[in-house]
């Protein structure tokens, strides 16, 4: 519905106002003045159509998951198999050859161990020097430690004693040591096969002044 034009309902209302106002003085009698006329107020009302509603949005449909069926898959029992019945027969027994004793002849090789030579004159291969200790040094002592040396039959010293000290603790263990650990000798020779050998070795400290 379109809106009133309420401008011009009132004009109109206006114009028949004045007419009837117009046509009133001419019935009224002519003694009496003429009655002004009153204003007339018109009010219109204007029905408002307020729209309906949009329709509500129709539910959703939640597909609903159905469970699983389980399968129950029947267990088969097993079924114990019982042994077969163990025949017994009466066998004879035999009996086996008697074990044959094999004498052993191979030759035993006699393994006499040849005492060491003592008081062999040991040559060497690798002699460094030991290293001269601090103690000592700073105490200025000096002097020549004696070893006595069992040397195997490759070269190596097996047992390294002290057969004379030199005087000091430091240098005796220093030369011993260093016999001990690094040095290497000829192996003593006897009948044309190596053998372990005794000796001295002298070890000399000496401080450079």
């Amino acid at each position: 519905m379109g809106k009133l034009d309420v401008a011009r309902i009132a004009a109109e209302s206006g114009a028949i106002a004045v007419h009837v106002a117009a046509l009133l003085l001419l019935l009224a009698p002519m003694a009496a003045p003429p009655a002004p006329a009153a204003d007339e107020e018109t009010t219109i009302y204007e029905s408002i159509k307020v729209p309906p509603p949009p329709p509500p949005p129709p539910p959703e449909t939640v597909p609903v998951e159905r469970p699983a069926q389980r399968v129950t898959t029947p267990v088969t029992q097993p079924i114990a198999v019982p042994p077969p019945p163990v025949e017994f027969t009466d066998v004879t027994p035999i009996d086996p050859p008697p074990a044959q004793v094999v004498a052993d002849v191979t030759p035993v090789r006699s393994t006499t161990i040849s005492e060491p030579l003592t008081g062999a004159h040991l040559e060497y291969e690798i002699a460094p020097p030991p290293r001269y200790p601090g103690d000592a040094a700073r105490a200025g002592a000096e002097g020549t430690v004696v070893l006595r040396v069992l040397v195997g039959i490759d070269g190596k010293p097996l047992e390294v004693s002290i057969e004379r000290s030199s005087g000091n603790r430091s240098l005796d263990q220093a030369a011993r040591r260093q016999v001990l650990s690094k040095w290497r000798f000829r192996a003593a020779m006897q009948d044309g096969r190596a053998v372990q050998a005794i000796g001295l070795v002298p070890v000399d400290f000496t401080l450079n002044r």
